[in-house]
């Protein structure tokens, strides 16, 4: 995901292997990549080798800075390892908590300046995962985010 203007946040879906090992080459991660640079992938799959040891899992995500003041963040989280369908799994729910969980823990350390202060999330799972458009991000998504990072319905 990626910090809109004003401190909004949008969550990359990650599609099969996309986010996993930061491939950001295909979909959303596309045009995310085309909007920053090819430097914010190579940023993410440092991350990613660093903190994961070269594969991000399932249920975790990470706050990193894009180098761009109008966006100056992107969360990856990815809702599967490689290509699959994942209706009926937890995936997006689990992608979902573990993002909301980066962005509580960055607002911690972060000055006032530099908080995420609202949450809009994207078609997760829509792509290969075939999500139904109602499952595509948990119902209960104000259940799982702190009180004072407000949740998009």
């Amino acid at each position: 995901m990626y910090i809109g203007p004003h401190g909004h946040v949008v969550i990359v879906d990650a599609d099969g292997n996309a986010e996993t090992f930061g491939l950001m080459d295909g979909g959303v991660d596309a045009a995310i990549t085309a909007y920053f640079g090819s430097q914010l992938q190579e940023r993410v799959q440092q991350n990613i080798i660093r903190e994961y040891l070269g594969e991000q899992p399932v249920g975790t995500a990470f706050v990193i800075e894009t180098g761009n003041s109008k966006h100056p963040w992107l969360v990856p989280a990815p809702t599967m390892r490689v290509p699959l369908i994942i209706d009926g799994t937890d995936a997006v729910y689990n992608a979902t908590r573990a993002a909301l969980l980066a962005i509580f823990q960055h607002n911690k350390s972060a000055g006032e300046d530099r908080k995420i202060t609202s949450v809009a999330l994207p078609a997760m799972g829509a792509g290969c995962g075939q999500v139904p458009p109602g499952q595509r991000r948990p119902a209960n998504c104000t259940d799982i985010a702190p009180p004072d990072i407000p949740s998009s319905h």
